[in-house]
């Protein structure tokens, strides 16, 4: 076994021994986790005891959580979201899964070596700027477990040999970075082995995570102090680096001067106001000119003044009826009246009272007789308290029958008053 640790041991001093070659560059640096690990072999999809279905009793750390230090990884990104990683683990295992009615199958204690590269997916968490980053990942490895009752190689068991087999992982996880440099870790790693003799497994882990990138001192002041358009105002902190400015607007020019910068003023040739975005108010009413359909005119309508709204008067016909050859006011058109009245009531209106009349008698008495049918509803109404001057009347004689006149029931129909209300309300 001491030819594995020799091995193992090679490995981790390769892991961290590459920080001699970090500080290439800032933007795509090296990360160190230093981690314990927990390995348990109990939820990996098995129906074959000791082991169990997927994710079965997942969090059961007292049974099936094999806890241990340490996990040491190193990481490279390749981009902002891209990373590339190998880690090196040691553990010892005693807990392996359980059998119906036992809560634990303990072994002996178990060495467990494990190397594993990683590509990782990095996620931005909440913004660019989350101190919290998710991540993705998969990759292979090759995991080595000391020969026990459950994992063996070959005849009998070997106290002095490793089972090995690779590994094809999927992870997930987190980093949260306390500062930029330093922060914390959480992950969980699937291993899936194709060998009988290496048993499917999960392994957790959890530690400190650093950034080992050192910053470029020097660049940073030289970036710092780069002012490409000479204005005073550093390229890092002017929002406009190509084009002399004023150092109270972060080095952007101001041609109105009116205070606001040319990139943000609507109307940058003519003087302003700051809150109209350097745009001018000539009629002060509140609508900078630029957007004001009316410059000129005070307005609350997009800078112009209201228009007059025209309300359309509601209408109403009403028809009363009178006996033959007869123009008083009947009980029936009494009904009616009022309700003209109520319906004319605290609004602006104007009223038409058209008479007709049946074809007995000659035209000249039947128009004559549908005028005062019509004067009697007006006077009606005026008794009520209409305006009469609201109140026009006209006869239409028996010009305009709506039944027949053939028969007294058409007849008496076609002797009435049409009244066409139009009422506007106040």
């Amino acid at each position: 076994m001491k030819k594995y640790y020799k091995v193992f041991t090679i490995t981790l001093f390769l892991i961290v021994g590459t920080h001699s070659l970090i500080a290439q560059t800032k933007k795509k640096p090296w990360i160190l986790n230093v981690e314990a690990n927990a390995v348990d072999v109990y939820p990996v999809g098995e129906d074959n005891n000791p082991q169990g279905p997927y994710f079965d009793e997942f969090f059961n750390l007292t049974d099936h959580w094999n806890i241990s230090f340490p996990k040491i990884t190193i990481s490279k990104y390749l981009s902002d979201n891209m990373a590339v990683s190998v880690a090196g683990s040691y553990n010892k295992i005693k807990k392996w899964g359980e059998f119906p009615g036992s809560p634990k199958v303990e072994v002996d204690k178990l060495t467990y070596l494990g190397i594993d590269g990683m590509f990782n997916y990095y996620f931005s968490g909440l913004s660019k700027r989350s101190k919290l980053k998710p991540f993705i990942g998969a990759g292979a490895g090759y995991t080595w477990i000391e020969q026990g009752q459950f994992n063996i190689f070959t005849n009998g068991i070997n106290k002095d040999a490793l089972v090995g087999a690779a590994t094809l992982n999927g992870t997930v996880g987190a980093n949260y970075w306390i500062t930029k440099n330093f922060g914390l870790n959480l992950q969980t790693t699937y291993k899936h082995s194709f060998k009988e003799y290496l048993v499917k497994h999960w392994q957790h882990s959890f530690g400190v995570v650093i950034n080992l990138t050192k910053a470029d001192v020097k660049k940073k002041v030289e970036e710092k102090e780069k002012d490409r358009d000479g204005d005073g105002v550093p390229d890092k902190t002017d929002d406009c680096p190509d084009v002399p400015g004023l150092v109270s607007l972060k080095g952007c020019p101001d041609s109105d001067g009116d205070g606001v910068a040319d990139k943000d003023d609507d109307c940058p040739t003519v003087f302003g106001l700051k809150q109209f975005k350097g745009c001018k108010d000539s009629d002060g009413d509140g609508y900078a000119d630029n957007i004001d359909e009316c410059p000129d005119v005070k307005g609350t309508n997009k800078g112009c003044p209201e228009e007059k709204k025209v309300i359309e008067p509601v209408v109403t016909e009403k028809l009363v009826y009178f006996a033959f050859d007869n123009s008083n006011i009947s009980s029936q058109a009494q009904r009616v009246l009022d309700e003209v009245s109520t319906i004319t009531a605290n609004s602006s209106y104007t009223i038409l009272i058209e008479g007709h009349g049946d074809h007995i008698g000659t035209k000249e008495y039947n128009y004559k007789l549908s005028v005062e049918r019509a004067e009697a509803v007006k006077d009606y109404l005026v008794s009520k308290g209409l305006s009469r001057e609201l109140i026009a009347v006209k006869g239409e004689g028996e010009t305009k029958p709506i039944a027949s006149n053939d028969t007294e029931a058409g007849r008496a129909l076609n002797r009435r008053a049409m009244l066409t209300i139009k009422v506007v309300s106040n």
